[in-house]
């Protein structure tokens, strides 16, 4: 066998391996920017879950009462069906100002279905695909609430963030309405009651509702999200080849390109921020900005469960609007209360231009723990406190030496008061 006889047969196996690698490369692309299309669609979220409501008061008539949280049996056939029987009622009809209290409810059989903040009219015109009509005065409107009432038909009515009602001017049918309170009412659910009013000395709003029941929630562990990968991070940069990866001494990482960041401690914890490039901004609405800021998070690191929308802010100025995003977690349906922030996004025009991601995840549930009454966590409030209302009362969780665990929130003059006092 000759030297050129054997150089010959390397050179055909090295041309045979570049066209195998050339085919593999180019058949891999196409395949790749599918299955990351497919994921990223696989990742979209229903921007309905986003903005989900923190409770639903049922009214099943005869001053009987009870509640579904997000963990309850009937609270997604409650949520669906309240979503499209609103939007039936409200195409092509206008809500008008109405002399109603929250007393009148109480009487009346039917659904409440309570947002964890005020949202603005037409995005939830545009969430349960309601034309936008003409109701320009009241789009400016924020909407705390709407119930949909048996009264001679299904009404419905909205509440905004004032405490004002408005009905709108057409009536629905209400055979359904009337067969989904009659199976909840036959389900033999908790009861809760209506607090009254208050004395001089303490104000209680009206509409606020207590179980009759005690109340048993399981405490919970907490673990934190793993750190994510370089194939994570390159998520965030437009070409991560360019990206300079900077180790700290305290183990956090950075990855720059110049115009954007991101910073990932060692906990997990992510903080990314984008200046953007210089342009005219252009004014989105909320929520078009709200569904910007909701798939940026579920791209990079996926949508938390439990997590929804619970407060915001907008800023408008002479270069557009600016939506900061902040989203709460909920545990078994409850929601966590907590000065630390745990997912927030800034959306400027139509880019993100700063995220915000430190989850601390229920782990698996331990003891059950008896909460006190809501009325004794109440007397504590005003005992310990000295709190002179009480605008709302819910349970909630709290972390507290690495757990979560369950406690009284009552809402007084715009503070959090937490009681975690539990029965012996």
């Amino acid at each position: 066998m000759t030297r050129d006889y054997v150089l010959g047969w390397i050179l055909i196996l090295m041309v045979g391996i570049s066209l195998f690698l050339s085919f593999a490369i180019w058949s891999r692309i196409p395949g790749e920017q599918s299955a990351e299309k497919k994921v990223q669609e696989e990742k979209r979220v229903d921007m309905a879950t986003v903005a989900s409501p923190g409770k639903i008061l049922v009214h099943l008539g005869n001053a009987s009462h009870t509640l579904f949280t997000p963990s309850s049996s009937f609270y997604d056939k409650a949520w669906n069906y309240s979503k499209k029987a609103i939007s039936a009622i409200w195409v092509g009809a206008k809500a008008m100002p109405v002399d109603v209290g929250a007393d009148f409810f109480e009487q009346k059989a039917g659904l409440e279905i309570v947002f964890p903040n005020p949202l603005p009219v037409p995005f939830v015109k545009r969430l349960f695909n309601i034309e936008a009509g003409d109701e320009v005065n009241f789009n400016n409107i924020m909407l705390s609430s709407y119930s949909l009432v048996e009264d001679g038909g299904m009404w419905a009515y909205l509440k905004d963030s004032d405490g004002r009602y408005y009905r709108i001017n057409k009536s629905g049918d209400s055979v359904e309405l009337s067969a989904l309170l009659k199976e909840v009412s036959e389900s033999n659910p908790p009861l809760f009651a209506a607090i009254p009013p208050g004395s001089v000395n303490l104000k209680i709003s009206r509409g606020i509702y207590v179980p009759l029941l005690p109340h048993d929630l399981p405490q919970y562990g907490v673990k934190h999200e793993k750190v994510i990968n370089d194939r994570l991070a390159a998520r965030f940069f437009a070409d991560f080849s360019v990206a300079r990866k900077i180790e700290e001494r305290d183990g956090a990482v950075i990855y720059t390109d110049g115009q954007r960041a991101l910073r990932i401690y060692h906990d997990g914890t992510l903080e990314y921020s984008f200046p953007g490039v210089k342009e005219q901004k252009k004014n989105v609405s909320f929520y078009d900005a709200l569904k910007t800021a909701v798939d940026f998070i579920s791209i990079h690191g996926g949508w938390p469960q439990g997590a929804f929308l619970s407060s915001y802010d907008i800023s408008s100025g002479l270069n557009g609007t600016s939506y900061n995003f902040k989203f709460g977690i909920r545990i078994n349906g409850y929601p966590v209360v907590s000065e630390k922030e745990y997912l927030s996004v800034t959306v400027d025009g139509s880019q993100v231009k700063s995220f915000y991601r430190n989850m601390a995840i229920a782990d698996k549930p331990g003891q059950i723990r008896e909460m006190i009454s809501p009325i004794k966590a109440m007397d504590i409030a005003v005992s310990t406190k000295n709190i002179k209302s009480v605008e709302d009362i819910y349970p909630a969780y709290v972390m507290d030496s690495g757990e979560y665990i369950p406690t009284w929130v009552i809402k007084s003059q715009g503070h959090d008061i937490l009681i975690r006092n539990f029965s012996e």
